[in-house]
Formats: C-alpha cells, structure tokens, sequence
C-alpha cells in the first residue's frame, strides 16, 4: 500500500507509536546517559514528554492542526535537556507545515528541515554527537529523499539507515561516548521514536 501522503488521523497515529516506543525503551537509554551528565534520566525525562503527547494530543481537522495539540502538548509536558529539545523539534515541525488537510512528502520533508533548525536555536551550546546531530542527519537525508521517493514508506524505510548510521557515529564526535563505548542516549530516543 503506497501513502504518498499523511492526514491527520496518520500523523497523531504515528506520533503515539513513536512515544510509546521510547516510554518503552525509557529504562535502556537511562541505562547510556552520560552526556551531558551521567544522572540516568534521560530515559525517564523523554517518557514524561511521551507521556504528555500520549494524554494530551488530540485529532483535529488538518494535519496541521492535529500537529499543533502534538506539540503543546510536548512544550508543556516537557522535562530535562533530551525533553526539551524534542518539544522545541516537534513545535519547529508544526510551525512548519503548510496548513493542509494532508502532508505530501515535500511538505514534511521542508517542516522537518525547519523543525532541526527550530531545536538547534533552542540550545544555548549545541553539542555534535547528540540529538540534534541525528535530528539533522535524518532531516538532510529527507531532503535527499523528497523528488525520488514515490511514498512515505519508501522515505521512512531509507531515512531510517541514515539516522541509524547517524546514531552509531555519536561516540567518534563526542570523546565522553566513546570512553564509556555507549551511543548518545537522547539520539538514541529519537531513533526509537523514528522507529514507532
């Protein structure tokens, strides 16, 4: 089945897939967190954004606007460093969609683009080797993907290799990774949130 684009009803339903994957994976990536502090909780603070998107979103109708109750919900449910520069991604995602009832793969592929430069203006000292490393990494390989692909599956399938790749390369950008041999663990919720 082809999806050449997203409605609302797709959007709100990927986004609670992808939270409850990292709710699931919350206690794995506390286990890596030591960037920037090993205090273990990078799990933990990534499932109480999760969470608030899980409780509080809700389908509206236009992709748009379902995107826009996503990222309310993420800013105010928001905890810790990973929390807040996945709410500040997700609010850059909705600022950036074009107000439609449906996300063609060109549409996502320019919020998204604006969402990681959202995320990285929010941190006052960004740091390669982390989230925003992958978040730009998968977003550039969108921009790759967007006049090739013929569906979203095809674009999420591809993309998805980058931002693996992106991940597994933290720990040679970042010298504390590699010293305790982990991958960065905010990325790592990202990608387990790609992967819902």
């Amino acid at each position: 089945m082809t999806i050449q684009y997203m409605n609302s009803e797709k959007l709100y339903f990927g986004f609670l897939a992808g939270a409850r994957e990292v709710i699931k994976q919350k206690h794995d990536l506390n286990k890596i967190n030591v960037f920037p502090v090993a205090d273990g909780d990078t799990g933990t603070n990534l499932a109480f954004t999760m969470n608030a998107i899980i409780e509080e979103a809700k389908v509206q109708s236009s992709a748009k606007r379902t995107m826009e109750t996503i990222a309310d919900a993420a800013l105010v449910g928001a905890r810790g460093n990973s929390g807040i520069i996945f709410a500040q991604f997700i609010n850059g995602l909705y600022m950036g969609l074009e107000d439609k009832e449906e996300i063609s793969i060109k549409g996502f592929s320019h919020s998204v683009t604006s969402a990681v430069s959202y995320a990285h203006k929010a941190i006052s000292n960004p740091v390669e080797g982390t989230m925003i490393t992958v978040m730009r990494d998968w977003a550039n390989s969108l921009d790759t993907l967007k006049d090739k692909a013929t569906d979203f599956t095809e674009v999420f399938t591809k993309s998805m290799i980058i931002a693996m790749q992106s991940l597994k390369d933290t720990p040679n950008k970042l010298k504390i990774l590699k010293d305790a041999s982990v991958v960065d663990s905010g990325a790592k919720g990202f990608i387990h949130f790609l992967e819902g």
